[in-house]
């Protein structure tokens, strides 16, 4: 096995700078929608030429592209950090959706799940669904386990988890950070109503 190459510090810079466009980005689509929301809006929140922010993406659908592709490759490493642990797994299915929960009401992932795919180029729409494919078949590995192993009911494994997941995608147009409940409160609320909802 390969070791992995380091990064210079400049690559770390360059990469911690893409991540604060990116966030950026998707708050600004938030406030504006993505439609409203020009390159120069974007450049004037991180202080940088448009020149300089060409740099880092090629244009405004690419930027909304990455803004998709990070969400849900951090959802993508919280499930593998989830199915690697040691937690039963019933645990394990009620920690996923708390994290997805806890995923979904940051900032700019809201901003950037208000913004639909569909906005987006055919190719660029492609690969935002498969990422988001993976995602959901480790999803129903994580259900099904809990499935296998609890009292639940063990029909339409994949129909429940389309439930699941629809509930939760829904939370960000709804959710308010000034709300009563927290992220994580309310991924264990939600945690305690669909789990108990699928037990036989």
């Amino acid at each position: 096995m390969k070791n992995p190459v380091k990064k210079t510090f400049r690559q770390i810079r360059y990469d911690e700078k893409k991540d604060q466009l990116i966030e950026s980005a998707a708050r600004i689509f938030f406030k504006k929608s993505y439609e409203k929301a020009t390159m120069e809006d974007i450049s004037n929140e991180l202080l940088l030429t448009k020149g300089s922010l060409y740099s880092y993406i090629k244009s405004k659908e690419d930027l909304l592209f990455q803004c998709h592709m990070k969400a849900i490759r951090m959802g993508i490493r919280d499930l593998i950090e989830i199915t690697n642990s040691d937690l039963p797994a019933e645990v394990k299915l009620r920690e996923a959706i708390i994290r997805h929960v806890e995923l979904i009401t940051k900032e700019f992932v809201v901003g950037t799940l208000r913004q639909q795919e569909f906005l987006l180029p055919k190719h660029m729409r492609e690969k935002v669904i498969k990422e988001r494919d993976k995602f959901e078949r480790m999803f129903l590995k994580i259900l099904r386990e809990a499935i296998k192993t609890g009292p639940f009911n063990k029909d339409n494994a994949k129909m429940i988890a389309y439930a699941i997941l629809g509930a939760l995608n829904w939370i960000p147009r709804w959710y308010s950070a000034t709300g009563k409940f927290s992220p994580t409160q309310i991924g264990e609320i939600m945690a305690d109503y669909l789990i108990g909802k699928i037990k036989s």
